[in-house]
């Protein structure tokens, strides 16, 4: 029995140093595992920190660019008004300048002309000359013209 016991404790006093190594070694390990975790997720942190600040970049720019474009818009808007103001201003010396004319000759001139002209010209016109140059001009062309600036006028 005092063999036994003997062999029991020179088991006890080699295994417990590998006991105690044993979760030294599992510490060690899972200190180890959570010191990667650690770098992992510091790293994934920067990668999506630099992301961050590419998106603030790139955010940055397209509101640059979209303020760009409004401006740009509003340009474009105030030249086609400044246009479509210098085309009324033409339509109405041209009106005068037909509307002094023989109406059968301003009939076959304004005939020729594109339409939209054409009901502009027309249009700039006291009534009573507008209808010597309709009456001057082929049925067809002058049915299409009063189409035309009849639709205008709503």
């Amino acid at each position: 029995m005092k063999s036994v016991v003997s062999s029991l404790l020179v088991a006890l006093l080699v295994l417990a140093p590998l006991a105690a190594r044993a979760a030294s070694v599992e510490e060690r390990r899972i200190l180890t595992e959570l010191q990667e975790q650690r770098r992992a997720l510091t790293e994934k942190e920067q990668v999506l920190e630099l992301r961050e600040m590419e998106l603030k970049t790139l955010q940055a720019e397209v509101d640059k660019k979209i303020e760009e474009l409004r401006e740009r818009r509003e340009e474009l808007a105030a030249m086609l008004a400044r246009k479509d103001a210098a085309e009324i201003q033409k339509a109405q010396e041209l009106s005068k300048m037909y509307e002094k004319m023989d109406p059968n000759i301003a009939a076959g001139i304004i005939a020729n002309l594109d339409k939209d002209l054409a009901v502009a010209i027309l249009e700039g016109m006291r009534a009573k000359s507008a209808g010597r140059i309709l009456a001057g001009m082929d049925q067809d062309v002058a049915a299409a013209l009063t189409v035309s600036y009849s639709s205008l006028a709503q």
